[in-house]
């Protein structure tokens, strides 16, 4: 449960971050701020806001499991919280604020909660390799359950999923930054 916990709030912090800060870029743009100076700022609220959300759920963890490798534990539980960050900074603008915090909510639980689960199925199904959950969610099973690190693919399929989720929220940023609602 604490992957869909973590994402869930990551979720809520990128959609509200990119909601409430869309007026004030514009603004920003217009007084002669670059571009790029904005997205850094976005991004790094953003990043905050992942950490956050992040932040309690390891220690209420170790109180009732024992990872094997905490380290990597952590890093999956980031990575989950980035992913998902990033993914409520695409979600604000499609779908506003009450949408968004539906989607926000349902989108991990669909992704974290039912289709990677391990309890549910021993492998998640063929098209559940597409999700962005399915890489750092398996690299959060292995840290947690084996001492050594045996999960190098997925680990590069949620590094690809970050990467085109930071290339698409900076495409979206760019588009509503400069252009007056």
């Amino acid at each position: 449960m604490s992957p869909i916990a973590i994402a869930s709030l990551a979720t809520l912090a990128g959609l509200f971050t990119v909601l409430d800060a869309r007026a004030g870029d514009q603004r920003r743009s217009l007084a002669g701020f670059r571009p790029a100076a904005l997205l850094a700022s976005r991004l790094t609220v953003v990043v905050l806001g992942a950490l956050l959300a992040t932040a309690a759920s390891p220690v209420v963890t170790a109180t009732v499991f024992d990872a094997r490798q905490w380290g990597r534990y952590l890093a999956a539980n980031v990575l989950i919280a980035l992913t998902y960050g990033l993914i409520g900074d695409l979600l604000g603008p499609l779908f506003g604020r009450v949408g968004g915090v539906l989607v926000a909510f349902l989108v991990p639980f669909i992704d974290l909660g039912i289709e990677q689960r391990p309890i549910l199925r021993p492998a998640p199904s063929g098209w559940a390799h597409a999700l962005p959950g399915y890489g750092s969610t398996r690299v959060l099973i292995d840290a947690a359950l084996t001492p050594t690190f045996d999960e190098t693919g997925p680990l590069l399929i949620a590094l690809a999923w970050l990467t085109g989720l930071t290339v698409a929220a900076a495409v979206l940023f760019r588009r509503t930054a400069t252009t007056p609602r």
